[in-house]
């Protein structure tokens, strides 16, 4: 047991550097999520059907379409959806090919873990997601995070949910300081929305370039009480403030 909990203690290291720290501190180890995620989780599941440390390893489609969950360390409520193959963030072409797997269908299917860590249900409007751009990361492996809404963010969105339409619309007033674009799907899951296409087609002046991107998607439900997402997307090269990230739009401890 004591051996147990000292390796479950070592693998809770590694993930709050893959997952928790600024890129400044854990630049010396840019691919410890792909380590744990590959080299434990998934080799651990193939040999003895055991996902340990991770939460949970899909590979029922393929290893190319699949995904792990892991807890991390410094939240029960906060969980990371990684693909199963190396994929370095946003900003790769992979995820705009046609057959692309819809990794945030499967991150809103993982807020399962967030109820598990809070003991408790939570609504819909309640549950965010995010990924960070490609300077506002702390590791070369594509993950979205998935935790509780700030509750600044919750509020505003119910503010301005009037000026959110169903195109990209740059919000009037600036979200935690920052500059979004919004848009809002009406749908009960993101079977048949890709985060990262819609993403990729929002008209911006000159060319999108992903990498620069920081995008979140929060569940919604609306006035007329249909289920839903807002999409937030904003250009952290375009801030005077630094780069934008999108992780900072979600409560990671659900305190709220």
């Amino acid at each position: 047991m004591r051996k147990a909990a000292n390796f479950a203690a070592f693998i809770g290291v590694i993930i709050g550097m893959a997952a928790a720290l600024p890129p400044s501190v854990a630049a010396v180890n840019r691919g410890a999520l792909w380590v744990v995620v590959h080299d434990i989780c998934l080799t651990a599941y193939q040999s003895i059907g055991v996902a340990f440390p991770c939460a949970e390893v899909n590979i029922a489609n393929g290893l190319d379409r699949g995904f792990a969950v892991l807890q991390t360390p410094s939240s029960a409520a906060h969980v990371i959806v990684v693909p199963t193959i190396p994929i370095s963030g946003i900003e790769s072409p992979t995820l705009l090919s046609e057959d692309a797997p819809n990794y945030w269908a499967a991150a809103w299917d993982a807020r399962r873990f967030v109820e598990e860590g809070v003991r408790r249900p939570l609504p819909r409007d309640k549950v965010g997601m995010a990924i960070n751009s490609a300077a506002g990361r702390s590791q070369d492996q594509l993950h979205i995070h998935v935790a509780c809404i700030a509750a600044p963010v919750a509020d505003f969105l119910r503010r301005h949910q009037a000026e959110i339409r169903a195109a990209w619309t740059p919000l009037s007033s600036p979200l935690l300081g920052r500059r979004y674009a919004a848009m809002r799907v009406e749908a009960d899951s993101l079977a048949q929305l890709n985060p990262f296409k819609a993403l990729a087609r929002r008209p911006i002046p000159g060319k999108v370039s992903m990498e620069s991107q920081t995008l979140a998607v929060i569940g919604a439900t609306f006035g007329d009480g249909k289920a839903g997402f807002y999409l937030l997307a904003a250009d952290s090269h375009a801030s005077p403030e630094g780069a934008a990230s999108a992780e900072k739009l979600l409560d990671l401890k659900c305190a709220d």
